[in-house]
């Protein structure tokens, strides 16, 4: 029995000892998805620090499986029909349901440039599984000035949305002329959700802008019309 769990205890050795060039590729992938996930994190994004360094570690995991997983196959190659590349293919796939995450507010699209940081992130741990150390790190530095560089020095217009409801008289012109209000103000209305019931029109109002504004600031905005009933989130 003891000589069992010896033999065993060598073998395991031994395979890890084989694997340990695999392993430095992961660590290297965690390392610049790291990289990548601190930014997003820092600036409050919805994927960040782990996000990052499980897409990048996952894709240099599949990458080494794709590439060196299959090696006992090749005994087999007249009779059995594989590609291995494949597998390092759907990746690309498996990502995108990721990207599907961005957030969707009412027409408003939030989190794009981070889903699209976590398909680059991908990319970075295939080519970090592949071997390819030297361009999985320069695109991680090329990837981070990127998102630095652009958010610090290029002035990119942020949109600010919020859900307001209303209660309004019923009067044939009461809600154009509430619509006239807001877009003056230089509010988007996204959607409006229309309800007439016991003589009073309820309204809900899916509101962007492109300067950032509170509730409060809508509410003062609104508070005096003589149309307006009552506003609440």
């Amino acid at each position: 029995m003891k000589e069992a769990f010896l033999d065993l205890f060598w073998e395991f050795a031994d395979e890890f000892k084989e694997a340990l060039p695999y392993l430095c590729r992961l660590v290297v992938a965690a390392i610049c998805g790291s990289g990548i996930g601190l930014e997003r994190t820092l600036r409050q994004k919805e994927a960040g620090l782990r996000t990052h360094i499980i897409v990048a570690l996952g894709s240099a995991l599949m990458m080494i499986v794709s590439k060196y997983g299959f090696f006992d196959l090749f005994a087999y190659s007249d009779v059995v029909k594989f590609d291995g590349s494949r597998l390092a293919a759907n990746i690309i796939t498996g990502v995108s349901f990721l990207g599907s995450g961005i957030i969707i507010y009412k027409g408003s699209i939030k989190g794009l440039t981070t889903a699209a940081g976590i398909w680059a992130t991908a990319g970075i741990g295939l080519a970090i599984g592949a071997g390819m150390y030297g361009i999985g790190v320069c695109a991680t530095i090329v990837l981070l000035l990127i998102q630095v560089f652009i958010h610090r020095f290029v002035p990119i217009e942020n949109t600010v949305a919020t859900t307001v409801k209303l209660k309004i008289k019923n009067d044939p012109v009461a809600l154009d002329h509430v619509e006239d209000i807001l877009l003056k103000k230089g509010v988007d209305i996204m959607t409006t959700d229309v309800e007439k019931k016991d003589n009073i029109i309820y309204c809900k109002f899916d509101l962007k802008t492109h300067n950032a504004f509170s509730f409060k600031e809508v509410k003062e905005i609104l508070k005096d019309d003589e149309y307006i009933i009552s506003i609440s989130l």
